[in-house]
């Protein structure tokens, strides 16, 4: 089901991309990026319940991230991506001997960029800065769901489930290009988006109701590697 997916998003961003290279008019440089990274989420968060503390927190993992881009003009470009990772979810309830339960969490991220290069196409190394809106969503494991049900997620057993929020795209990088055909790109961003409490209230709906008391904005930073594969000289 999750590659189903996949594969309609990949499908839906190629379809706008063909699209606007037939507006255009004129070569726009396609070119798909395959990148590998590391993934940071900066969501921590501290809370009571039933006259307990915890710590809420994501834990570092990697990310893997598909991206078409077309050249608008020499100097802006249109982006569509795809990301998959994973940054689980780790729930500590303070005390004289913390208890760590850490739950899997997949990551999954699309969004729609506009790209800003200050050298033209036809330079070997393009620097750039970007900015775009997306969706991001915050999927527990099976097994996650299961520790959740069985143990407890907070303070209960508790039924956990994904979440999809607004996503904000910040950051930059350098383009380059070896030769006709490959090249090189480095990112570094910013995905700023709502701290996800998987299904769950902020308050609790009444006595014993089971909730998650966390809330803001947090902030995944990801730094990237790719290949780039040019499809017009």
């Amino acid at each position: 089901m999750r590659q189903e997916r996949i594969s309609t998003i990949g499908c839906a961003f190629l379809l706008c991309l063909l699209v606007a290279a037939n507006a255009l008019g004129q070569n726009p440089n396609p070119r798909i990026t395959i990148s590998l990274g590391g993934s940071q989420v900066r969501g921590d968060r501290s809370f009571v319940v039933d006259g307990d503390s915890f710590t809420s927190r994501f834990v570092d993992g990697g990310k893997v991230r598909v991206r078409g881009t077309l050249d608008l003009t020499k100097h802006l470009s249109l982006e569509g991506d795809y990301s998959l990772g994973r940054n689980n979810q780790r729930i500590t309830e303070l005390g004289g001997t913390p208890e760590q339960r850490d739950f899997g969490v997949r990551v999954g991220q699309v969004h729609l960029n506009l790209l800003r290069f200050f050298t033209s196409r036809k330079s070997p190394v393009r620097p750039f800065l970007t900015s775009g809106i997306g969706a991001v969503r915050f999927s527990p494991t099976s097994a996650a769901k299961a520790l959740a049900l069985s143990d407890e997620f907070i303070d209960d057993p508790t039924q956990i489930d994904s979440t999809t929020e607004l996503s904000l795209a910040v950051g930059g990088g350098i383009e380059a290009r070896f030769n006709r055909w490959v090249g090189v790109r480095f990112d570094l961003k910013d995905y700023i988006t709502a701290v996800p409490r998987f299904g769950l209230r902020q308050t609790p709906s009444g006595p014993g109701g089971v909730f998650f008391p966390v809330s803001g904005v947090a902030h995944n930073i990801e730094a990237a590697v790719g290949i780039v594969f040019f499809f017009l000289p």
